[in-house]
Parts: C-alpha cells; sequence; structure tokens
C-alpha cells in the first residue's frame, strides 16, 4: 500500500507530518479494479518538493508520478479478477464482448465447435444458447429483461436460469447466468460482468422437490376432499339416523295409541288388503281373522273407505272425552249421534229448518247471504320490495317453517297475492304459459280480497301459508322430481291453493246445511263452502279484466287438465272425506307382497317409493294431488309450537264464534264450540293429531321420503300437546 507525507513548517520554526493513503485517492480512477491490481498496472514515482502555501508557511511534500504500466486489456482482466476467476465475461451496455478470462472463452468454444463459421461471443448468444418453449421470440424476451433489470434499473445482480440440451447424452442441462452492472475500467462506461455456472445438479433437486411438493399438495387436496366426503356421508347418517328414530317413534307411538285408546284406523278395505297380502306370502289367516272381515263385509252399512265402527271408537273410548268424540265424528262424518238441542237455553227445534236461523220479524243475517263484500277491480300496483322482503320470498321457497305472520307483518293487504305470484313466477308457469302478469296480478289481489279478515282462521294469512306449504312440498318433498305432476298441473297447484278457502264465512260445512243456507241448497248439501270456493274463484279467471291465461291456453285441452286438477284438489279438502282419499291413497301405492320365496319379502307395503310414474294411473295421481293440498290444509301441525299453537287457537275462536251463531239460531251448539265450556278445539288436539294427522302424513312421507321433515315437525308437536295434557293431569 503506497502512502504520501506531508511536512508543514511555519516562520515561527513549528513543524508537524500528515499522511494520506495513496490507494483511496487514486481508487476514483480504477473503479473495479483491487488493491493488488492497482499495484500490477501501475508504477509510481516519488520525489520530495517544497511548497509555499502562505507569505508565512512553506510545506515539504512528496510528489508521486503515477504511471500506467499495463494495456486495456490488464485493467479489464484486473476487474474480473476481483470478481470470480472463472467462466467470467465483460460486456458493454450493448452486448458487445470487451473482456473473458481463458476458461470462459474454451468453454464457449467446445460449445459452439459444430457450428460452421463460429459463432461470434455476444451477450445476446449466451441467451441464444438455451433451450425456450417459446424460441427465438422467448430468447429475444429473456435478452430484453436482462439488459433492462442491468442498465435501467441497475438491479445489484440479475439471474437468469436457461435449460439446454447436454451433446453427450442429450439430456437436458441447466445453467444460470448471474449479472453484475459495472463501470468499464477503461473508459468508465457502463458495463456488465457475467458468471455462468452449470446448476444442473441443483436444479434437478428442485425439479425433484416441487414435484414431491405437488404431490403432497395433490394428496393434501385429495385428504380434504375425503375429509369433506366422510363429513358429508356422516351428516347424511346422522340424518338418516334422525329420520329412523322419527319413523320408529310413529310405529312404536301408534303401536302404543292403539293399544292405549283402542282406536282402529284401518278400513275395510285396509284389512281386506291385509287379509289378501298374507294369503299371497303363504300366510294362512286364523278363522277369527277371517270370520270378521267376513261380517264387517256383509253389513249393509259399511263404508269401505272408513275406519271400521268409527262412531262406536270415538264416542265408546273410554280415554277419549264424550265431546272430543263428538267433534272428531262431526268432523270425519258429519253427523254426531246425541246431539239434541238444549231445551234450557234455546227451545225446540223449528220444524221448517229454512226458517231454522229466521226469528218472526229479523232480517236476514249476512251469513246467509251468498254474496260476499270484495273489492271489486282493484288496479294494477305492484308491490316495492324492500331487501327484507325479498330475503323473507327466498326464506319462503325452502323452509319447511316459514314464519307466515312475520311476513304478514311485511306485506300487509297483498300477503297472500305476492307469494302466489312468486310462486308462479318461480316456476317458470309465467314464461312457460304466457301468462299475462298484470291480470295475474289483478287475479291474485281479487282472490286475497274475498278472503275476510276478521275470520280468525279461514282468511288470507292461512291461504298463505298453505300455498307456501304446497310449494314446499312440491318442490322439496320430491314430488315435481318423481313427475307425479305435468307442469300444468304444478301450474293448477298453486293455483287451487291460493282459492281453496275463497270466500269462506268462518263458517262450516255443518252450520251451513242445518240452517239449510242457500250454498247448502245450491249445491245439495255435498261440500257447499268447497263447491263455492272452486265455482266463485274459477267465474273470476274468466272475467276479461283478469283472465291472465291466454286465449290459446283456455281453448285447449290444456284448460281441461288445469280446470280437473283443481277442482279434484279443492273438494278434496272436505274432511268429510277425509278416510276416502288416503285409504285411497294408501292402497293405491301398496305392492302386493312375493308370490314365492324366490321373490325377496318386502319390509313394508310401501318401502319403495314409485320409480315409473309414467305407469301410474291418472286418478292414483289424482289422489297424490289430493293429499298434496290435504297436508298443506292443515300443514300448521308441522310449524313450530308457537306458529302451530297460534293457528290452533284461532281456530278455537272461530269455533266458538260458530257456537254463538248457533246459540243465536236456537241451534244445538256443535261439540267443541260453546265457549262457556271448560275448553274448545284444543281439547282435541291429541285425538285429531293421532287419527287424522299423523297417519297422513307418514302416508305422505312413505311415498315421498324427502318430505320427511314435515313428519318431524307433526311429531314434535305432538309431543308437546301430550307432555302439556300430562302436565295438566297432574296438576288436577
Amino acid at each position: 500500500m503506497q502512502r504520501a507525507w506531508i511536512l508543514k513548517t511555519t516562520q515561527g520554526g513549528s513543524s508537524h507530518q500528515s499522511w494520506m493513503n495513496l490507494s483511496d485517492f487514486l481508487r476514483p480512477l480504477f473503479q473495479g479494479v483491487t488493491a493488488d491490481g492497482l499495484n500490477f498496472i501501475c508504477r509510481f514515482d516519488s520525489k520530495a518538493i517544497r511548497v509555499r502555501t502562505s507569505p508565512t508557511q512553506v510545506e515539504t511534500a512528496l510528489m508521486h508520478v503515477a504511471e500506467l504500466d499495463g494495456s486495456a486489456t490488464d485493467l479489464r482482466v484486473a476487474a474480473i479478477h476481483s470478481r470470480s476467476p472463472l467462466h467470467t465475461f465483460l460486456f458493454n451496455s450493448c452486448g458487445v464482448l470487451l473482456n473473458a478470462n481463458a476458461s470462459a472463452l474454451q468453454a464457449f468454444a467446445r460449445k459452439n465447435a459444430g457450428h460452421a463459421g463460429g459463432t461470434a461471443l455476444t451477450l445476446k448468444s449466451l441467451f441464444e444458447e438455451g433451450e425456450y418453449p417459446g424460441g427465438e421470440a422467448e430468447a429475444q424476451s429473456a435478452y430484453d429483461d436482462a439488459m433492462n433489470a442491468v442498465f435501467s434499473l441497475q438491479l445489484e445482480c440479475h439471474r437468469h436460469t436457461q435449460a439446454h440440451k447436454s451433446k453427450k447424452d442429450g439430456s437436458t442441462k441447466w445453467g444460470m447466468i448471474e449479472m453484475w452492472p459495472m463501470l468499464d475500467p477503461v473508459d468508465a462506461s457502463p458495463a456488465v460482468l457475467v458468471k455462468r455456472h452449470n446448476i444442473t445438479q441443483q436444479k434437478h433437486i428442485e425439479l425433484q422437490l416441487s414435484a414431491h411438493q405437488d404431490a403432497l399438495q395433490q394428496q393434501n387436496q385429495e385428504l380434504e376432499q375425503d375429509s369433506f366426503a366422510l363429513h358429508e356421508q356422516q351428516l347424511r347418517l346422522q340424518e338418516e339416523a334422525h329420520s329412523l328414530t322419527q319413523r320408529l317413534e310413529v310405529i312404536l307411538h301408534d303401536k302404543y295409541q292403539h293399544s292405549k285408546h283402542s282406536f282402529d284406523s284401518d278400513t275395510p278395505i285396509d284389512k281386506t288388503l291385509t287379509f289378501l297380502q298374507g294369503v299371497i306370502g303363504g300366510k294362512v289367516p286364523p278363522v277369527e281373522v277371517a270370520l270378521d272381515l267376513f261380517n264387517i263385509l256383509s253389513e249393509s252399512d259399511t263404508n269401505l273407505r272408513q275406519p271400521v265402527g268409527l262412531e262406536d271408537q270415538l264416542l265408546q273410548a273410554h280415554s277419549i272425552d264424550n265431546e272430543v268424540g263428538q267433534s272428531m265424528l262431526q268432523l270425519l262424518q258429519g253427523s254426531v249421534r246425541n246431539s239434541p238441542l238444549l231445551p234450557d237455553r234455546q227451545g225446540p227445534v223449528p220444524a221448517n229448518p229454512t226458517q231454522l236461523s229466521l226469528p218472526a220479524g229479523a232480517a236476514r243475517p249476512d251469513w246467509m247471504d251468498t254474496s260476499f263484500v270484495t273489492e271489486q277491480n282493484k288496479p294494477f300496483v305492484p308491490p316495492a320490495l324492500t331487501t327484507s322482503t325479498e330475503k323473507m320470498l327466498l326464506d319462503a321457497e325452502n323452509n319447511w317453517q316459514f314464519d307466515i305472520f312475520k311476513f304478514t307483518e311485511a306485506t300487509s293487504g297483498v300477503t297472500l297475492a305476492l307469494l302466489t305470484f312468486h310462486f308462479f313466477k318461480i316456476s317458470g308457469s309465467i314464461s312457460q304459459f304466457g301468462l299475462d302478469p298484470v291480470k295475474l296480478w289483478r287475479y291474485l289481489q281479487r282472490i286475497e280480497s274475498g278472503y275476510q279478515m276478521q275470520n280468525p282462521y279461514h282468511n288470507s294469512i292461512h291461504v298463505a301459508s298453505v300455498v307456501q306449504m304446497t310449494h314446499m312440498l312440491l318442490c322439496h318433498g320430491g314430488i315435481m322430481q318423481s313427475n307425479a305432476l305435468s307442469k300444468v298441473q304444478l301450474l293448477s297447484a298453486y293455483w287451487s291453493a291460493a282459492l281453496h278457502d275463497f270466500e269462506h264465512g268462518g263458517l262450516n260445512n255443518d252450520f251451513l246445511i242445518k240452517t239449510a243456507h242457500p250454498l247448502a241448497i245450491t249445491y245439495n248439501d255435498q261440500s257447499p263452502l268447497e263447491n263455492h270456493h272452486l265455482a266463485a274463484g274459477v267465474r273470476l279467471m274468466f272475467d276479461p279484466e283478469l283472465s291472465y291465461m291466454p286465449m290459446r291456453l283456455l281453448r285447449s285441452e290444456d284448460l281441461l287438465v288445469l280446470r280437473s286438477t283443481c277442482i279434484n284438489m279443492v273438494l278434496g279438502t272436505d274432511m268429510k272425506k277425509h278416510f276416502d282419499i288416503v285409504s285411497r291413497f294408501q292402497a293405491a301405492f301398496k305392492r302386493a307382497p312375493p308370490s314365492s320365496a324366490a321373490e325377496p319379502p318386502l319390509q313394508s307395503a310401501s318401502a319403495s317409493p314409485v320409480q315409473d310414474w309414467e305407469s301410474i294411473k291418472p286418478e292414483d295421481k289424482t289422489l297424490v294431488h289430493q293429499m298434496v293440498l290435504k297436508c298443506a290444509d292443515i300443514g300448521h301441525l308441522a310449524a313450530d309450537i308457537h306458529t302451530h299453537k297460534r293457528w290452533a287457537l284461532q281456530l278455537e275462536e272461530e269455533f266458538f264464534r260458530q257456537g254463538d251463531k248457533e246459540k243465536e239460531c236456537r241451534l244445538a251448539v256443535s261439540p267443541l264450540m260453546d265457549r262457556t265450556l271448560q275448553g274448545g278445539m284444543t281439547r282435541s288436539q291429541i285425538g285429531f293429531f293421532n287419527i287424522v294427522g299423523t297417519p297422513m302424513f307418514k302416508a305422505m312421507v312413505d311415498l315421498f321420503p324427502d318430505a320427511q321433515p314435515i313428519l318431524d315437525g307433526v311429531i314434535a308437536n305432538l309431543r308437546q300437546w301430550e307432555q302439556s295434557a300430562a302436565q295438566a293431569a297432574k296438576a288436577s
């Protein structure tokens, strides 16, 4: 290392010395050259001199003369040597070779020995030696990126990996080009120092690690999928276990209730089919069973589609309250044994039944009128849907326990119309049949206005809940998926649900018949209410302002299908037809037992759902349609317990109001309709569940297992009533 010293002397005779590092002084002139390299390419001569720096100060110093003792190549070699002694090049900013050490040149020459005329060594030629999927264009792009990184971005180091074929064995080799920006030590122009080395082994390891990582990632994904599948299977098994538990509870409950209440719900048809199934299966039924069946069928008044001895069972069962039994009998059969007028309150029965409800001089009461007060020609005013209302509509599409009361609060006045219109739309009926949406909305508003909100139960809210439950059974209960209904019948099902209680006066058929109401006279005491709902609702459809169906539909056979489906469904809601429909439904879809040991036995009569609905008779499909609306009509039995009990209390109040009218008309008050006595129809809930509700829903689920949630809700509510009854009995 060279050092220079300086002696400073003042006039006063004082002096001092100072030193400086010569290499540091000269370093800016030889950037890129190491200290050893500087001594190698430069020669220094020194001599002492005296320098007057001021009038009073003379300084003695060494003067160094540096003479370049090497060539430009020496300078560049020294710069290269300071970075790496092997396989190293120096290029200018145009990619032209400035210098290279011998080993690097030899390696390049060997690699390009086969090229005619040789290949000029440039920075670009190093990139072109590699093999790129994109060919020359990709090589050019890699070269441009490298030049930009080094000379424009001035990155401290730029690395480029490239593959090439081995001339020995044709295998793929990998090399890396490393580039460092610097200044040319000769003229201080931008240059790049390049080093190339073999990374084949490292690359192979990287590829192996990458492949291993990909394999692990794939394995991890497969494990996640397996885990998800196992979780899904676990949930499915839990649901199946829950469903089986519910069904077992139903079976055990049926057996328990049968022994407890001694109620036999089998009709003569059911008993006959069971007897014949045993014979076909090779079993010999006891003689007593054959004699009982013979006696039942030989009776002249035997109703083949009604439980055997229904009246005696309901009125003589010790476990069923007599008034509850009379109420159930009146609901299901229409006649009540030993139900005289109450003489202390009402006096004798008038001789003329047409005057039964008209005291002398009294005006005809409004319930005797066949016309109902409704709004006419309501304008088409689409409701403005809020975000919360839209969410409720989406919930209505998928929820077995939809909160209809909350929805009513958000859509007051248009609840039924809005919900029905929504289902018409999402089912595709409007677009498929070309329905006029404006007239459809008017029609639905007119239908909604025909429901009297003063009725505690038979009002538009009840009907809206029936429409929603009809949708759930059709679209989530497996009915539409099974092709049990055509598209026209789907349209008719929504329509039937919307008008099935149209212009209901809050009084039942028995009352209309007993008072010789004009509707009872018009329809000869045969389902007067249901016939009126149908006739009045269909009549509106032919009003020019409300006729939402196109003429092509009104003039086609589809209209006949539409009306016949609607007629069968709505008339089927008369509870007097309950046992007839349910019995036919169960019989229609029972499968015969195997006739020989070669055939596998069936676990139950309805163990397997129907697979080929195309082969089912239209009459049997009609039973399915009727069962859908029947289940939806009492769908509140499956609602959450608070909603269900609210409906039960509202129905009880409607019955009490009929009882009040019966007193006004000097009629015997129907069972469970006298508000002055202890308890109303809520006293009959357990009996209604056991005799009507649970068997019907169970029959539906046996054929359509996807409807299991509705049976689950029914069983849960039955348990609540049983617990309440047990607590009340314990308290008394």
